[in-house]
């Protein structure tokens, strides 16, 4: 009797370590299906963490679409129309999500085995717009676009209250010179002089960069002796009859620890070195730092515009901001504490003096339209940029 007790509990542990193996095999597949793997290793250069050797390191991740699980990250401009909401890692790692590239950035990666649930969800910023139905004035349509669509749009909240496209995906996009450009937004108070009464205008960037590019060849800061200014008004558009000659402000800044707010001011005002200009007429300029700092949208938005533009690499800025292109990009703002520095975003997404004007940088064309423009077509998409005419 003593032996077949034995063999009965002998069967009975072989029975629960079966019932163990299934179980474990069914949590298994599952965590195999909801979770992608992803080695981290010395060339996986999506992950900024502090693990000592990244070879020894996995990260899962799993995507949802609300609370439904995904079989695969979604494709940049998926046919869903769905956009990056938010990730919530374990091990106290965190999501930087990177729109550009369309790929998650992990930080403060310290433990092996993290996971990560990244959602998404439908993107609401993609409002079409109806601008382009009508012929309407482009200037007078986009602030009226703007009363409805506030994930797009935004009023700068400075004296002049400018209207502006925000974050990192607007549809703003505008068929000018024959070539590609983005709306930055409407610009109040724009003048032909500086005797003139202050009109609202459409203020454009060319969405294609030039490389490669000095701001001054003679390593002064002064816009209107600058080399760049000089190559800027042979381009093409400037013989556009939608574009004015305007009254462009070159007050200087003496320290970049500065809010969007207070660069605004800045630009407008006359502190300069020696006896640079603190104005300027013409048809093609470069952005102000203000406009990459008051691009900035999304859930950050607040946060962001209370921060210095150096500090825009961190919190999601740059990510939430559609001026910033992962590369460094000439202003036409100058430092004034010296004549040889001038206000530049960086590729890391924060915007700092240069050492000196003859680096080689990129540069974006900036134009403002004339206030008669009208939009005739189009919806303000990459694939149906507006068409405009006088």
């Amino acid at each position: 009797m003593k032996l077949k007790r034995l063999e009965k509990n002998k069967y009975k542990k072989i029975l629960l370590l079966v019932i163990f193996g299934i179980v474990f095999l069914v949590i298994g597949i599952f965590i195999d299906k909801t979770f992608s793997l992803y080695q981290v290793n010395k060339s996986f250069e999506f992950v900024n963490g502090k693990v000592n050797y990244y070879g020894h390191s996995d990260v899962y991740f799993a995507y949802y679409n609300g609370s439904t699980w995904l079989d695969d990250i979604p494709k940049k401009n998926n046919t869903d129309n769905l956009t990056f909401e938010k990730a919530i890692c374990d091990n106290d790692a965190t999501i930087e999500w990177n729109y550009e590239e369309w790929t998650p950035k992990v930080k403060n990666l310290t433990k092996a085995k993290t996971r990560c649930s990244l959602y998404f969800k439908k993107d609401e910023m993609n409002n079409i717009s109806t601008c382009g139905k009508g012929g309407t004035n482009a200037a007078t349509c986009i602030k009226n676009e703007a009363s409805k669509d506030t994930n797009n749009l935004a009023n700068d909240n400075t004296s002049d209250k400018n209207i502006r496209y925000i974050g990192a995906r607007p549809n703003n996009y505008v068929r000018f010179n024959n070539e590609l450009w983005r709306i930055i937004g409407v610009m109040n108070n724009i003048k032909t002089s500086e005797s003139d009464v202050g009109e609202s205008r459409l203020k454009i960037i060319k969405a294609e960069s030039t490389i490669g590019i000095q701001w001054d060849s003679k390593n002064s800061n002064d816009w209107a002796t600058s080399t760049l200014k000089e190559v800027l008004q042979q381009r093409s558009e400037v013989n556009s009859p939608l574009i004015d000659n305007v009254v462009w402000n070159l007050g200087g800044i003496d320290n970049a620890l500065n809010t969007a707010i207070n660069f605004y001011t800045a630009e407008r005002g006359t502190l300069h070195y020696g006896n640079n200009a603190t104005t300027w007429i013409g048809k093609v300029g470069l952005m102000y730092p203000s406009d990459y700092g008051y691009a900035v949208g999304g859930s950050v938005r607040n946060n962001c515009l209370a921060m210095n533009l150096n500090s825009y690499n961190t919190n999601n800025c740059y990510l939430n901001d559609w001026l910033y292109n992962n590369s460094y990009q000439w202003t036409i703002t100058s430092f004034s504490q010296t004549d040889k520095s001038v206000i530049y975003v960086d590729k890391a997404g924060y915007s700092q003096p240069s050492s000196d004007t003859t680096l080689l940088s990129r540069k974006h064309d900036v134009v403002y339209l004339k206030s008669s423009v009208k939009i005739i077509s189009g919806n303000g998409s990459s694939s149906s940029p507006y068409n405009i005419s006088l």
